[in-house]
C-alpha cells in the first residue's frame, strides 16, 4: 500500500521524499511530521513494509530522501536491501532511521555499514532523575534531555522553545570514524538495561550509560550525503511533539521536539548547512588574469569565494579559518585566509591572501580543503606550474658573491701594475763596456 502527498521542496538535493512505515495505520501518529514536511514543500511518498520500493532506475534515483519508520520489520521491503540504501547514499540521496527498543536485525546491519551499532534487543534508555512524570512515571523511561547542555550546536544551532523528550533504545558511533557526529546524548544519570525485566533487581553493570549513550547521530559522507540515526520513533510523533515535559521538581515546559526534528530534517535533507565554491582566482600582485605559470619567489594572490545556503536562499558564508595550502606532495606554504567584509549586497563570502611562492619549481596545486561539522565538504583544487628564473632573469650579481668579485678584480690590478712597472718602470742600467790591451 501507498500513499503519496506532493509539492516542492526547498532541498538542494530534491523533493521526493519515501517513508517506510512498519504499517499505514501508524501514519495517524506523525501527522504533526507530515504536516511540516508538507510546508517545506516536499513529495512524500508513504509505504509499508509489504510493499515493493524501488530506490533507483536506471542509474537513476527514483527518490531523494528516505525515512525508515519501521524499526519493527524482519525483512526489507521487495526490491530493497542494505546494499541499495547504501549504494542510494553513494548517489547523493539522504537517509534517516529511527529505531526503538523492539529494533530487529535488519536494521542494526544497515546502521553497522555506517559505523552505528544499536544496544541489544529490547533494551531501553532509562534514567530516574531526568523522567517526564507523565509519559515516563513507571519505568522512567521517558527521559527528558536539556538541549542546552546535550546537543550538538553544529547540527541544531537554533534555541528551542524547551527540553526534548526521548523513550527509546541507545546506540553508540565509532569515535575512530570523523564522518561521525553525536547531534544529541543521554544525561551522565542515564543508562541501558533491559526492558523486559525492569521490576527486576539488577544483576550486572549496564552496558552504555551517561555520555556514551546517543540518542540522535547523523554521518555525512564524503560526497555530503546525509545519514541521520535516532533511537526513538516516538519522538516523531504527536504524542511527542504536543508534549508538556515536567521533572520531579520541576515546573510544566513546552517540548522542544517538533523543532528539534524540524531542525535535524533541514539539515540531513540538506536544506541548510550547504556550502558551494562560487569562483576561484588567482594572479600575480599588480595584475588581474592568471598566467599561464609562475615563476618562482612570484608575489601572488588568491582569492576563493563560498556560499552557505539556508531559507531556501544562497548566503555570504563567513568563517574565520579558511586555509589555503600550496601542495608539491606535501604542503610548502599553509595559510589562513583573512575574509572581505561583507555588505548588504553581498551575496557570497570572499576569502584571500597574498604570498611568495616558494623557490621550489614544479606542478603546485592551490587547494582549499575546509571541512566542518555540520557543513558541507569544500576541497577546491586548482592547478598551477611554478618555473624557474630563464639563464638571463638571473641577477647580474648577487652580494654574497663581493669577496670573489673583490679578490678577481684585485688580481686584475696586479697584473696591470705588474705589466706598468715591468715594461716602462724607469730602471736604470749602466753597461760598462772593457777593452783590452
Amino acid at each position: 500500500m501507498a500513499m503519496a502527498m506532493v509539492a516542492s521542496a526547498t532541498s538542494l538535493t530534491g523533493p521526493r521524499a519515501l517513508v517506510i512505515l512498519d504499517n499505514l495505520d501508524d501514519t495517524d501518529a506523525y501527522m504533526n511530521l507530515w504536516t511540516d514536511l508538507q510546508e517545506r514543500q516536499y513529495n512524500v511518498t508513504l509505504r509499508d513494509t509489504s510493499s515493493p520500493v524501488e530506490l533507483s532506475k536506471y542509474d537513476q534515483r527514483l527518490f531523494d530522501h528516505l525515512l525508515i519508520l519501521s524499526p519493527k520489520m524482519k525483512d526489507y521491503p521487495r526490491g530493497m536491501n542494505a546494499k541499495s540504501i547504501v549504494g542510494f547514499v553513494a548517489d547523493g540521496g539522504n537517509v534517516l532511521v529511527a529505531g526503538s527498543p523492539e529494533m530487529g536485525s535488519t536494521l542494526r546491519e544497515l546502521s553497522r555499514e555506517f559505523d552505528v551499532e544499536y544496544d541489544n534487543r529490547f533494551t531501553t534508555v532509562l534514567d530516574h532523575f531526568n523522567y517526564d512524570q507523565s509519559l515516563g512515571s513507571k519505568h522512567h523511561d521517558a527521559i527528558v534531555v536539556n538541549p542546552a547542555t546535550h546537543m550538538s550546536k553544529a547540527i541544531v544551532p537554533q534555541d528551542l522553545p524547551g527540553p526534548i523528550l526521548f523513550r527509546g533504545i541507545a546506540h553508540s558511533v565509532n569515535p575512530a570514524n570523523s564522518l561521525l557526529n553525536s547531534v544529541l546524548w543521554a544525561p551522565s544519570e542515564a543508562y541501558s538495561w533491559e526492558n523486559v525485566n525492569l521490576d527486576d533487581p539488577a544483576d550486572q553493570d549496564p552496558t552504555l550509560s551517561g555520555k556514551d549513550i546517543s540518542l540522535v547521530s547523523v554521518m555525512q559522507a564524503r560526497n555530503n550525503a546525509r545519514v541521520a540515526f535516532l533511537g526513538s520513533t516516538d519522538m516523531l510523533t504527536d504524542a511527542f511533539f504536543d508534549a508538556s515535559p515536567k521533572k520531579h521538581g520541576d515546573k510544566e515546559t513546552v517540548s522542544g521536539n517538533r523543532k528539534f526534528i524540524e531542525e535535524l530534517t533541514k539539515w540531513t535533507f540538506q536544506e541548510k548547512g550547504v556550502l558551494d565554491v562560487v569562483a576561484v582566482q588567482h594572479h600575480k600582485v599588480g595584475e588581474e588574469e592568471a598566467p599561464a605559470h609562475y615563476r618562482i619567489k612570484d608575489n601572488i594572490t588568491y582569492t576563493i569565494s563560498i556560499a552557505e545556503y539556508h531559507d531556501g536562499e544562497w548566503h555570504p558564508f563567513s568563517a574565520d579559518d579558511v586555509q589555503l595550502e600550496l601542495i608539491m606532495l606535501d604542503p610548502y606554504i599553509r595559510k589562513t585566509l583573512d575574509q572581505v567584509p561583507i555588505d548588504d549586497q553581498s551575496t557570497v563570502g570572499t576569502f584571500t591572501t597574498t604570498l611568495q611562492l616558494p623557490d621550489q619549481y614544479g606542478v603546485f596545486k592551490f587547494t582549499v580543503n575546509y571541512k566542518r561539522a555540520g557543513l558541507t565538504y569544500v576541497e577546491s583544487v586548482t592547478t598551477v606550474g611554478i618555473h624557474p628564473f630563464r639563464h638571463d632573469q638571473y641577477p647580474r650579481f648577487i652580494s654574497q658573491a663581493k669577496p670573489y668579485y673583490t679578490s678577481a678584480a684585485s688580481m686584475g690590478v696586479g697584473l696591470l701594475v705588474f705589466t706598468f712597472v715591468y715594461l716602462w718602470g724607469g730602471l736604470e742600467t749602466s753597461v760598462k763596456t772593457t777593452k783590452k790591451a
